[in-house]
């Protein structure tokens, strides 16, 4: 409650990159792990999830863009997050679209950007991963060409367990290539060739108008052997607050899209695909429409910045309860039954 009633609101004050810089420099504190009120709440063990024999603590992660550079990704599990994903990863160092690039919209509980992938670049990222894999880490990457993408890959195999492939920002120029069936089909094929980890790739928004063309694209990179989606990226807008004009939108705006297209990529893919439902998750009612829609997991990024450090806690100590009225003992009996 003091994060949404005074820290937020004079964080939302500050410019948002900045006032991103202090939450990183406050999670690289030294002694965090001690004033962290979340390390003394316990765990529900009821929210364990197999996902394709990678065991989780719970269904809802930290989608990629907090964490760029991968500087705080250990500290992040400690709020209680099933997994977080670092990135998004690039091969060379990016500066990123011009500034200003991001800002919030309190009234909707969205945020719009045009970040660009700044990026310190792999070979400076990769050492700020510890040596030894951790299974509760996903990497995501991304590039304008097969081979930048194909170099992270290779570069980054014992780093993780699940690679997310970021075709679908929609503010950073070149990742259309992708959007050709042609194309992903054959990206995904050479990865598959040099790694032995999780490819998940990560989907476009889309609308009725389009809805085929994004359906198929999703097939298309099951087919050639991902082993998954993300469904889905920010929702293209304009904006004259932006240097670029033109951005991404995320938010609580999202949740009855994602929960829209949840379903529809489901039934066109089949049962076996992992799905991760990425787009408006705030609350434990998010998540758990989102499982029972088809998802197996649930990313959230902005719900993060709104709620605040309690974010991943209060998720997961509501789908225990919910679990409990629906007499629901484990997250696979979600599957099917729906709040909605």
């Amino acid at each position: 409650m003091l994060y949404k009633t005074l820290i937020l609101p004079i964080l939302q004050l500050i410019n948002p990159e900045v006032s991103h810089f202090i939450a990183e420099k406050f999670f690289q504190l030294p002694f965090f792990k001690i004033i962290n009120p979340i390390s003394y709440k316990t765990k529900s063990n009821n929210l364990k999830i197999n996902i394709d024999g990678i065991e989780l603590n719970s269904p809802i992660g930290l989608a990629a863009g907090y964490d760029k550079n991968c500087n705080i990704l250990n500290s992040l599990l400690k709020l209680q997050f099933g997994f977080v994903t670092g990135g998004t990863i690039t091969l060379q160092q990016r500066f990123g679209n011009p500034r200003p690039r991001l800002f919030h919209v309190p009234k909707e509980k969205s945020i719009i950007n045009s970040l660009g992938f700044p990026s310190l670049g792999l070979e400076k990222v990769r050492k700020n991963l510890k040596s030894k894999k951790n299974h509760k880490i996903f990497l995501s990457v991304s590039g304008t060409n097969e081979d930048e993408i194909i170099s992270c890959i290779k570069l980054l195999e014992e780093k993780t367990k699940v690679f997310e492939i970021n075709i679908s920002s929609p503010n950073t120029a070149g990742l259309r290539l992708f959007h050709k069936p042609t194309e992903l089909s054959n990206l995904v094929e050479k990865l598959k060739k040099i790694t032995k980890n999780k490819i998940l790739v990560k989907l476009p928004p889309w609308h009725e108008s389009d809805k085929q063309i994004f359906l198929d694209l999703g097939k298309t990179a099951i087919l050639s052997g991902a082993d998954g989606l993300v469904v889905a990226n920010s929702l293209p807008t304009v904006s004259d607050k932006l240097a670029v004009g033109k951005g991404g939108k995320s938010g609580r705006i999202l949740t009855s899209n994602t929960h829209r297209m949840i379903p529809e990529i489901r039934a066109f893919i089949g049962p076996d695909p992992i799905i991760i439902a990425c787009g408006g998750i705030f609350d434990s009612k998010d998540v758990w429409n989102a499982l029972a829609l088809g998802a197996d997991l649930c990313q959230g990024y902005t719900g993060f910045i709104y709620e605040g450090l309690f974010y991943a806690y209060n998720i997961n100590k509501g789908l225990q309860k919910l679990m409990n009225e629906n007499n629901i003992t484990s997250i696979d009996q979600i599957k099917g039954k729906p709040l909605i």
